[in-house]
């Protein structure tokens, strides 16, 4: 039997399992549900998620936005120095932090400049990976960087 996993900013009622959620800066008060796949767990879902969803969508999308905003504009490389400075001290390997780069670059047409340039290298370059894990790792570390930008 699988599970099925929501993340949703709110409270649910019941008995599944939740834990908080890592999620950007900005993101607050969400958690994530995780519901066994069973006879009833599209009732439990429903009883659980809809007050937290319909919350969710009543929500104002501000935090979110301006966390966004704070790290287009926080510039924290200036040259190619700076730029491989800035991803191997976050724990990326020599050859990620190529990939990363270029991967800007190509995509752009310059060079990663800000917090948000660098994330969306290396959301970007996470979406190449093949396994779950590597992938969600390199995520991680690019949640990281959205919150250094707040």
């Amino acid at each position: 039997m699988g599970n099925y996993h929501v993340r949703f900013r709110g409270r649910g009622r019941g008995q599944s399992h939740r834990e908080p959620s890592p999620l950007p800066d900005g993101v607050e008060d969400f958690e994530e549900i995780t519901i066994r796949h069973s006879k009833y767990a599209a009732s439990r879902f429903a009883l659980e998620a809809e007050p937290a969803l319909i919350q969710f969508a009543d929500s104002s999308p501000m935090p979110f936005v301006n966390g966004i905003k704070a790290a287009r504009e926080r510039i924290v490389a200036r040259d190619d120095d700076d730029r491989q400075s800035f991803l191997r001290k976050r724990g990326f390997s020599k050859a990620e932090t190529t990939k990363i780069i270029d991967t800007v670059l190509m995509e752009e047409g310059r060079p990663p400049e800000t917090v948000f340039d660098f994330v969306q290298g290396i959301t970007r370059v996470a979406r190449d990976k093949q396994h779950q894990d590597v992938r969600l790792d390199m995520e991680g570390k690019a949640k990281k960087l959205l919150d250094l930008a707040a």
